[in-house]
């Protein structure tokens, strides 16, 4: 009797062995997006920019996110949620690598454009990650679930501006930005001391991507597309905690990243600390370093409280410390800014996971538009560095406060009508509305 060979699948992972490879990725995308902030003041030196230019890389990273989240959601009907975390690993691969070439060119528009690509990667694999992990267990406990996955992605974010200041900035101390910017040779030295730090980010991304390729994520069953695609955005748009999450999601990433963007510059000015752009860096640690311990912690406090009360808790704490940061100086302004890191800890796992929760089919869909709202961390930045340009870093700041006002909206009235709680969310993720698996 002729013997065939047997085609061996690759085991699957159990759902919590899969969520802490998923972590992985997390931590990756918050490192690369906080790695950001590191950039502005060191292309600012470099290329002599106004603050309104240096924040186009906030800009381009997010506006790339916008451009990108609607097709999101079209690929992972197409691809499946693994399948589309390799191509986003992929990218994210790609752009790094595109920093050797842009180096070389001692172009800014070639850097912003490699970062772009950074950003494309990171959104594709965003809107496959967050309804993931929301996958991976009962749905009840999703944001505390969630709120563990940001812990790591906040970890990414503490330790890059240690890489990045020790690695970018630190090299670059010697040499005053008037040198940099005055001649080619010194903004040679400048550039060229990001490709061993993107080279070595590059190659990691583009391992992990074939990692991922060959583990055993189990596939997360997705519902058959039964309605027309403008159907499915209608009803999407018809869910009023989307909606209004979607506003506060693009509010608050506008506050988080244009206060990370600008904090080496404000903790470099003399009437707040007047410390050096590396020393300025390491601190930074800090602000990404309480989201890091606020997400940890939130990972158990979700599981015990109520999200809303909760979100407008921290949310009204962030918008006073702001505040206090913009009407003193010196240590105490420092570290209230700082210490807003902490407050923005549980803003996003609770908006994200309470804005999607329940949609079924619709969910990638909803994920397309709630990573879409991230263009806000483009914009609003932007008019941060306009509004510093003006008026000073010091006192811009105050228009982060108005985001955190709408935070506390969000939880007090935006976000009612919500579905996490219902009770017959418990087997949403058993399969019951399921036509098909996604890979």
């Amino acid at each position: 009797m002729a013997k065939y060979p047997v085609r061996h699948e690759p085991k699957l992972l159990s759902k919590p062995a899969a969520l802490r490879a998923v972590l992985a990725l997390f931590f990756l995308w918050g490192f690369l997006t906080c790695l950001n902030d590191i950039l502005v003041p060191h292309f600012r030196a470099a290329f002599s920019l106004s603050y309104t230019h240096a924040v186009l890389i906030p800009v381009t990273f997010f506006t790339t996110c916008f451009v990108f989240a609607p097709a999101s959601s079209f690929i992972i009907e197409q691809l499946g949620y693994r399948r589309t975390m390799i191509a986003g690993l992929t990218t994210m691969g790609v752009g790094a690598l595109l920093f050797l070439p842009a180096a070389q060119a001692i172009q800014f528009r070639y850097f912003l454009g490699a970062i772009g690509v950074i950003g494309a990667g990171i959104t594709v694999l965003q809107a496959a990650a967050g309804p993931y992990v929301a996958f991976l267990g009962p749905p009840q406990t999703a944001p505390s679930r969630f709120s563990l996955a940001l812990g790591f992605n906040s970890l990414g974010t503490m330790v890059a501006p240690l890489f990045g200041g020790w690695l970018i900035l630190r090299r670059s101390a010697g040499v005053s930005a008037g040198q940099m910017a005055s001649g080619a040779a010194g903004r040679l030295q400048a550039t060229g001391e990001l490709r061993g730090p993107y080279l070595f980010l590059g190659c990691t991304l583009i391992l992990l991507a074939v990692a991922v390729a060959f583990s055993g994520l189990p596939p997360m069953r997705t519902a058959p597309a039964s309605a027309e695609v403008g159907s499915q955005i209608k009803n999407v748009l018809r869910h009023r905690p989307l909606i209004f999450g979607a506003m506060t999601a693009f509010l608050y990433a506008g506050a988080e990243v244009g206060i990370g963007s600008f904090l080496v510059n404000y903790l470099s000015l003399p009437e707040i600390l007047g410390v050096t752009r590396h020393t300025a860096a390491l601190l930074v640690t800090i602000y990404w370093g309480g989201a890091v311990a606020g997400r940890f912690f939130g990972w158990h406090l979700l599981q015990r409280w109520r999200v809303e009360t909760v979100l407008a808790s921290v949310a009204t704490a962030a918008g006073v410390l702001v505040t206090i940061s913009v009407l003193s100086h010196g240590i105490l302004a420092a570290a209230a800014l700082l210490a807003v890191g902490l407050c923005n800890a549980l803003i996003v796992p609770i908006v994200v996971m309470v804005a999607i929760a329940g949609l079924g089919p619709l969910t990638a869909r909803a994920s397309s538009v709630m990573v879409s709202a991230n263009i806000g961390a483009g914009l609003v930045p932007l008019m941060l560095g306009v509004l510093a340009d003006h008026v000073g870093v010091h006192h811009a700041l105050a228009l982060t406060v108005v985001c955190y006002a709408f935070a506390v909206y969000y939880a007090l009235r935006g976000s009612s009508g919500h579905l996490l709680q219902r009770k017959d969310l418990s087997g949403a993720d058993d399969g019951r509305h399921c036509g098909k698996s996604g890979d």
